[in-house]
């Protein structure tokens, strides 16, 4: 199903979100790995339009001791096969914690951090 979805969005020059979506990625790591391998070496390099996003909304966990150390081990496995496409780092607090990661970065190239923000819950708060 992913194959498919992705090869007709890039026949269409779609940009593609590969979103590893676990709000506890961090417990199922070589999966990740193993699935980042695969996209990374069938369509990353050959084809500028797949963008990685490789933890969604991390829940209320540790980012040095645990949502880095993931990012640091997905972006290195990711780099063995695709040197240059955007990979999206989840943040704290299921992505809005982005002050955390400025403070404490995850180093390399094309990496970008998300900050998910829900007008309708989060009203005044993350806009400060």
């Amino acid at each position: 199903m992913v194959d498919t979805v992705i090869k007709a969005a890039i026949a269409q020059g779609i940009y593609v979100i590969v979103d590893w979506h676990d709000h506890n990625a961090q417990n199922h790591l070589s999966q990740a790995n193993e699935f980042f391998t695969y996209i990374a070496q069938t369509y990353g390099s050959k084809n500028p339009n797949i963008i990685y996003e490789i933890f969604n909304e991390p829940l209320q966990v540790d980012w040095n001791s645990v949502i880095k150390p993931y990012h640091q081990s997905v972006v290195a496995t990711i780099r063995k096969y695709d040197t240059k496409n955007i990979i999206v780092l989840g943040t704290r607090t299921w992505s809005q914690e982005v002050d955390t990661a400025a403070n404490s970065p995850v180093s390399g190239s094309n990496l970008c951090y998300t900050l998910h923000y829900y007008a309708a819950s989060h009203k005044q708060d993350l806009r400060n």
